[in-house]
């Protein structure tokens, strides 16, 4: 039975929660892996280990009980993310007023945000790769259309070092495949636009309505958001032998907004 790492699914209305759920019903076994301690319980079927991913000895300490438990890894998605609610301070915040970029944005900002988004990546994968490369899988790393687009200034509840960060995951994630390829391992990312999670609905009624993270939801040339089955769809696609030849490649799901 193949294995998975699923990142930042602890929360019932998160993209991650909904992959892990789609990777239990592909028939794997999945760990799930957060700070979020207190949805644990909906993940009756995972095996759920409190997680500091920005933080690379407790990501080894995560992988090494994976392998304990288990005795292998094919699968890792890395869905921890985000501008806020990223540490175990301000898991349940609501977000910041303001916009956040690269020009007024905090030391501890741009620190914390690149540690939850891209280092946090890195070490997942770091800690896999040697596991992973027995017997080849597959790395799915979330990225943004934030990244594509950047984050357009007056916006609320995202930051221009978020947008950083995930133009990061995507070269990091073309730089793995490279590496990885010659052990069948697949590493590919998904950039989303704005999703109806949990996050989004925090903006939301932060922002009122029209109002999007990474600007104008009139900009949207479908006229709507996404949703968090849509977007969990494609990730655990990505996870399967449906997509057997497919690595090395960002695909966006965001109704056409980094086309407009």
């Amino acid at each position: 039975m193949q294995v998975a790492i699923v990142t930042g699914a602890a929360k019932p209305d998160s993209i991650g929660h909904a992959v892990a759920l789609g990777l239990v019903e592909e028939g794997m076994q999945v760990v799930v892996a957060d700070l979020y301690e207190q949805g644990f319980g909906t993940l009756p079927r995972c095996l759920c280990i409190r997680t500091d991913v920005s933080n690379p000895a407790s990501v080894d300490a995560m992988v090494n009980r994976t392998v304990e438990k288990h005795g292998r890894i094919d699968v890792l998605v890395n869905c921890v993310g985000g501008s806020w609610g990223i540490t175990a301070q301000d898991l349940t915040a609501p977000p910041p007023r303001g916009f956040r970029g690269l020009t007024n944005c905090t030391l501890d900002d741009w620190r914390t945000i690149l540690g939850a988004n891209l280092d946090a990546t890195f070490y997942c994968c770091r800690a896999v790769a040697p596991h992973i490369k027995k017997q080849g899988g597959a790395i799915v790393n979330l990225a943004s259309v934030a990244a594509r687009k950047g984050i357009p200034p007056g916006a609320e509840g995202s930051s221009g070092p978020y947008a950083v960060a995930k133009a990061g995951v995507m070269a990091l994630t073309k730089q793995l495949a490279l590496e990885l390829g010659e052990f069948g391992v697949r590493v590919n990312s998904v950039a989303p636009g704005v999703i109806a999670s949990g996050r989004f609905t925090k903006v939301a009624a932060m922002t009122g309505p029209g109002a999007g993270p990474e600007g104008p939801l009139k900009q949207i040339p479908m006229g709507r958001v996404g949703t968090v089955a849509e977007t969990a769809a494609l990730i655990v696609a990505l996870c399967t032998d449906d997509t057997s030849y497919m690595t090395g490649v960002t695909v966006d799901i965001n109704g056409a907004s980094y086309a407009a």
